[in-house]
């Protein structure tokens, strides 16, 4: 279910103040939680990246005073970016959401007078955007330029190049996994509990990995698809 018009809907028909006063609250609280969430996520899909490109340059991994052997990071490295890169997806979702609620609360109860660009997320009036917690990707959003058309085409390369980069980082942990654990394209039944344990392991990672790819894909396919509700959504609160 789309967010977005249920917000542009909820606060128009909102006219108690102290109410939406109560929800601005509530969600800038949202926001910070989710920022900090967000910002966590991704120091660990750094992390996971850089040991996907770079495994020559790291022999042990010490984490919370745990040290970890590189090879068993390097094979779960797929399961975990998967498993990252959808919360971080899932998380980026819930934070537009609230960016876009303060938004649009903000006009309201703030009185301040937008402009058409500024109307709708990502653009901001510098009013409404002083009064949120600090988002990075609010703040590279409100960048002004004279030059409407070269930021239009900076905002879609970033939009496509994001999706085709997370696909790329995920192929080649895959494929460096398989080939640290020198996984073969035929079922062998173990000889040991230990092979079976490993083998059924290995195949469970990979199969949860397949799984959140499919969540990820399917996301950015129905976010690419909603595009034109929201659109409308805006247009109809404008008339």
């Amino acid at each position: 279910m789309l967010s977005i018009p249920k917000v542009i809907q909820y606060i128009q028909s909102t006219t108690n103040i102290d109410i939406l006063k109560a929800y601005f609250d509530k969600a800038s609280e949202g926001l910070k939680d989710t920022n900090k969430r967000s910002n966590l996520i991704s120091q660990f899909i750094l992390l996971l990246v850089v040991l996907t490109f770079f495994p020559g340059s790291f022999h042990k991994l010490k984490v919370f005073e745990v040290e970890f052997d590189l090879k068993i990071i390097r094979i779960l490295t797929p399961t975990l970016l998967s498993y990252f890169i959808f919360e971080w997806l899932m998380v980026a979702k819930r934070r537009r959401d609230l960016i876009f609620a303060l938004q649009q609360i903000s006009y309201k109860i703030f009185e301040i007078n937008p402009t058409e660009e500024e109307r709708y997320f990502p653009n901001f009036n510098p009013n409404s955007l002083n009064l949120m917690p600090f988002s990075l990707m609010s703040e590279v959003g409100s960048i002004n330029t004279t030059k409407k058309s070269f930021k239009l085409i900076i905002t879609r390369i970033t939009i496509f190049s994001i999706p085709i980069c997370l696909i790329v980082v995920i192929v080649c942990s895959l494929i460096e996994s398989i080939a640290i654990y020198n996984l073969h394209w035929y079922f062998i039944w173990p000889a040991t509990i230990q092979d079976f344990t490993d083998e059924f392991s290995l195949y469970a990672c990979l199969g949860v990995s397949l799984l959140f790819i499919v969540w990820t894909s399917f996301y950015y396919w129905t976010e690419f698809e909603n595009l034109s509700v929201i659109k409308a959504a805006n247009k109809s609160s404008q008339a």
